[in-house]
């Protein structure tokens, strides 16, 4: 017991002690230590990982937009192009009917005036029908004008209203809606 005591009493052995204690503090701090570095090393490749998922989820829906953009761009161009061409055979039949309408005009002129009715024709009737004729020649061009004029203009509703519901299509589907939706 008196060893014990004088043990206890010594001052190297509470050294021994401290320094045991300290190497058993710094060891475990150490260990803590390297243990908090894994994780922070272990956090980061994570987030790393996070931030390259995300930039590829970015890139692919930034790909997907361009595409998008490219194919309705494309279908715009494609809507004008037809819609040109719709007015342009719309001029060339317009042109056409005037052309028919110039034509009955210088039939009904002719008519009216009595020089297409020959020379062997009964001039009591002539002139009966040159009188009829005259009248007609009068309103006919005036009606074709103005058939001829709502005509186009019912054309070209027709075609701006084409053009119009092919581009709400084209934005639609641009847009990821139905085209069927109202």
């Amino acid at each position: 017991m008196i060893n014990l005591v004088l043990l206890a009493l010594d001052w190297r052995t509470w050294l021994a002690i401290t320094i045991a204690v300290l190497i058993a503090a710094t060891a475990i701090q150490t260990t803590r230590l390297g243990w908090a570095k894994d994780a922070l090393t272990l956090e980061k490749a994570e987030r790393a990982t996070e931030r390259y998922t995300a930039e590829a989820i970015a890139r692919a829906m930034a790909e997907r937009n361009a595409s998008l953009q490219a194919a309705h761009a494309a279908k715009q161009q494609e809507t004008t192009r037809a819609y040109n061409e719709a007015l342009r055979a719309q001029e060339v039949a317009a042109a056409a009917a005037a052309a028919d309408a110039d034509s009955l005009r210088l039939a009904v002129e002719c008519y009216a005036s009595g020089s297409c009715l020959g020379p062997n024709v009964d001039t009591a009737t002539g002139g009966t029908c040159e009188n009829r004729a005259a009248t007609l020649g009068r309103l006919l061009p005036r009606i074709d004008s103005t058939a001829g004029r709502m005509a186009r203009a019912a054309d070209k509703h027709a075609d701006e209203v084409r053009a119009l519901k092919s581009q709400i299509l084209a934005d639609r589907a641009a847009c990821g809606v139905s085209p069927d939706a109202p």
